[in-house]
């Protein structure tokens, strides 16, 4: 049953000011304290709601660059997330779990949209098949490209894929657009507007189902090292 009270009455570490809440430690120290109603939220105010850290002095900015990518390829601006130390002012990974958003770090794109990775499925499956029949000179792979055509196929079976991953050749046309679209976005922010990241990049996923499924999956794995 389905009752409001079970959602006000919360934790006392689920009731600390903004300032707290969205700090390295607090994620780190409480987020397996929540209950499972609580860490949603937190996961959805730190990922989704919260304003995004690398465009905090210049708000409208980051509006632009998602109403940009909407715009490109005619989806909804808000299948569009920025993820990463670029959300949230800090890096949530394993190896450097609380580094601080630099000029150095990365923008980090997720991208919810059925049709989008329908058609990086089909850039996929060319790269592949052309692979496999030996239709690419050799100069032109790289010592990456069996790795990434075996975490692909993992990737798309559980709903999602990383464009990056798939050379940037102009016949993969869906991809390959999604990547210069990104390479773009870098050179522009520094250009246009001062802001400097190292690279930008995109995770597509097929609904948004997978997607949440996916957060919680890739949080509690650093979480569970981290502590």
């Amino acid at each position: 049953m389905t009752n409001i009270i079970n959602y006000l009455q919360t934790s006392t570490e689920f009731e600390k000011p903004i300032e707290q809440v969205e700090t390295a430690n607090y994620l780190k120290n409480n987020y397996f304290s929540l209950n499972e109603s609580e860490r949603k939220s937190l996961l959805n105010f730190l990922i989704i709601s919260n304003f995004c850290h690398a465009f905090k002095s210049k708000p409208l900015i980051y509006e632009q660059i998602t109403q940009y990518i909407a715009d490109k390829f005619s989806i909804n601006k808000f299948e569009i997330i920025l993820l990463g130390s670029a959300r949230t002012g800090f890096a949530i990974d394993p190896d450097n779990y609380g580094r601080k958003f630099s000029e150095n770090s990365d923008l980090d794109f997720a991208i919810i949209n059925e049709k989008l990775f329908n058609d990086s499925i089909i850039d996929f499956n060319l790269w592949k098949s052309k692979t496999e029949n030996n239709q690419y000179d050799e100069r032109v792979k790289n010592k990456y490209w069996t790795d990434n055509q075996i975490n692909l196929r993992y990737q798309i079976r559980r709903g999602f894929i990383d464009t990056y991953k798939v050379p940037n050749f102009l016949e993969f046309k869906t991809i390959q657009q999604v990547n210069q679209s990104l390479s773009l976005i870098v050179v522009n922010l520094e250009k246009y507007q001062n802001i400097k990241v190292k690279e930008a990049s995109v995770r597509i996923y097929k609904d948004w189902k997978t997607f949440d499924k996916q957060l919680k999956t890739n949080i509690e794995s650093v979480l569970e090292k981290v502590n």
